[in-house]
């Protein structure tokens, strides 16, 4: 008992890590219960992003923190459907405009075949069926992309609708849960704990709010561009470049892209001044909206972070190159708290 008594503090930190561990494990391994882990993790995010507009209305308009919560929800929802019942209809008209695109690129690549007599250049020959063998396999990938996307939401209805209530759950009680969580920790141990926890949460708080501000300037800068040089699709490029932007560097390159080739396939000059214009964006946003906005947020090296979205990619895709610079400054927090605190 004496023994037991003396090594506490080393053993609960060993049992804390493997039921850490063990959690991780079922997580990865068990398929029902990666589902409702993925539901309360989402929803954890979804309530941490809006919490900040939570906080702004119970202060603003003296109301309970349950009120401002339902509040906040309900206007999402309306909001939500509001986007379903307006823009979803002109997105799908325009989704079904889509293989009008690829029979453009098709005649236009059968007139560079004809201009310059490619059926006498067996290589040059190949190389053309080829990419109309490419171009096929893109738009069949894309129809299949949409049908299995829609069907995903179908089957996860349910979660969908759950996800509301428990980010609302989230919202009023996250203190309570957070200071619960706490109580698994050493009493000694909270105090310097919160401290860490409160540091990243200011400038991780600050780097998602500069991002999704930045993010929004630039879907609307692009949206006037695409209108002004009336490019087909301007709600689903301009959505695209707006989210592609939270990704730093490659973002703006990746989001620019599918603007390009749309005018190209209208005419090379409209094409020209809209990558003209898309270039001018992104020296905005680089060299006087991004320093400004999101300022020392993330206070790391460029060459950190253009190495933290190699890895997100590779591991997640465009969902790990989202999460990586976040998860990057996380993890730098906690480097310089303990640094600090500790050493």
């Amino acid at each position: 008992m004496k023994l037991l008594k003396r090594y506490k503090n080393k053993i609960i930190p060993i049992i804390l890590l493997l039921i850490l561990f063990l959690i991780v494990l079922i997580y990865l391994c068990n398929d029902s219960i990666n589902s409702v882990a993925n539901i309360i993790i989402i929803s954890f995010i979804l309530s941490y992003l809006i919490s900040p507009a939570r906080d702004f209305i119970e202060y603003r308009f003296k109301i309970k923190k349950t009120t401002a919560s339902l509040l906040i929800i309900i206007g999402i929802l309306s909001l939500i459907i509001t986007c379903v019942v307006i823009i979803i209809p002109e997105l799908v008209k325009e989704v079904s405009n889509i293989g009008v695109i690829f029979d453009n690129i098709a005649e236009f690549l059968d007139s560079i075949s004809g201009r310059f007599k490619m059926i006498n250049f067996p290589a040059l020959n190949s190389i053309y069926n080829e990419i109309l063998e490419k171009g096929n396999i893109i738009f069949l990938n894309f129809s299949k992309s949409i049908i299995n996307n829609f069907i995903l939401i179908t089957e996860n209805i349910i979660s969908c609708a759950i996800l509301p209530v428990v980010v609302y759950y989230f919202l009023c009680d996250g203190e309570k849960i957070y200071n619960k969580i706490l109580l698994i920790l050493p009493t000694e141990k909270r105090a310097l704990t919160k401290r860490i926890l409160n540091d990243i949460d200011k400038v991780l708080g600050r780097y998602i709010a500069s991002q999704i501000f930045l993010s929004v300037i630039i879907g609307c800068m692009t949206f006037i561009l695409l209108i002004i040089f009336k490019v087909k699709f301007p709600v689903w490029i301009s959505l695209l470049n707006a989210i592609l932007n939270i990704i730093p560097y490659f973002g703006p390159i990746f989001g620019g892209i599918p603007a390009v080739i749309v005018a190209f396939l209208d005419s090379p000059i409209k094409a020209f001044w809209v990558a003209c214009g898309i270039f001018i964006i992104q020296q905005i946003e680089g060299n006087i909206l991004s320093p400004k906005i999101t300022g020392d947020s993330t206070d790391m090296h460029p060459i950190v972070i253009i190495i933290l979205l190699l890895i997100g990619d590779k591991f997640g895709g465009f969902i790990g190159m989202v999460l990586a610079v976040p998860i990057g400054v996380v993890i730098k927090v906690l480097y310089d708290d303990i640094n600090y605190y500790l050493f």
